[in-house]
Parts: structure tokens; sequence; C-alpha cells
């Protein structure tokens, strides 16, 4: 009797994992889904490229956050920010991968020697622009 309330607890634990993480991800897609997915060429050209950053940093990055993010690269802007088109919908404050990627640039300022007040950093270009410049000296 107490495996098959144990058994029950764990699925009723898992699954209501997997709900959450499905609607959390759900609401920030659904900001997305109207944009026309650009090429990274084409945003690093536009965005990046007379700022002598390497091409394959800037992707590294844009991918990175994209993945944190769980969004598709080319539906990013340079232009998105963090507070607000890349934030978390509204109730899932708690399941915030942002939180991921400020303790990925805190690991990379720490590595890197620099300081800077992360909070400076409010959109995706300039994250970018920023860890690749850092990258690229």
């Amino acid at each position: 009797m107490k495996l098959y309330l144990i058994t029950f607890a764990l699925i009723v634990v898992g699954g209501g994992t997997l709900v959450w993480s499905i609607l959390s991800r759900r609401s920030r897609v659904k900001r997305f889904e109207d944009r026309d997915d650009v090429s990274l060429d084409s945003i690093f050209e536009k965005s990046f490229a007379s700022r002598g950053l390497s091409k394959s940093v800037v992707f590294e990055l844009w991918r990175e956050v994209a993945t944190f993010l769980q969004l598709p690269p080319g539906k990013l802007r340079p232009t998105d920010r963090f507070d607000s088109e890349l934030s978390p919908g509204k109730g899932w404050e708690y399941d915030d991968e942002i939180a991921d990627i400020t303790s990925l640039a805190w690991r990379r300022l720490k590595s890197s020697g620099k300081t800077i007040d992360l909070p400076q950093i409010t959109t995706l270009g300039e994250y970018v622009e920023f860890f690749a410049s850092l990258e690229s000296k």
C-alpha cells in the first residue's frame, strides 16, 4: 500500500513539474510566434559586424541565450529586453531562465577579471556585444 502511495505521489509531482514547464515555456514562446525567423548571419551583419566582433563568438552567445530561454534563435532580436520580451510570463516568475543566464554571465565576468554592473546590460544585443568583446580581447 505504501509503495502505491509513493508511486502515486511521484507521478503527481512529476506530472505537475512537466505541466509547469510546458505552460511556462508556452507563455514566452507565444510572444515570439508572429515574428519572422531571421538568419543569424543577417542579425550579425545588421547589428554586430561593424563592431569588429567575432562572428563565431556572437553566434555562440546568441544561441546560448536562445537555448536557455528555449526559443528559436532567429526569433530573437538585439533589442529584446531581459525584463520584458525575454522575461517569463506573468505567473511564471519562479521559473526564470534569466537567472541561469545571469549566473553564466557572472562566471564569465569572474574568469575574465572584468567588472561591470550586470543590470546595465538590459538587452540581448548589449549582452552579446559585451561578452563577445571580452572574448575578442
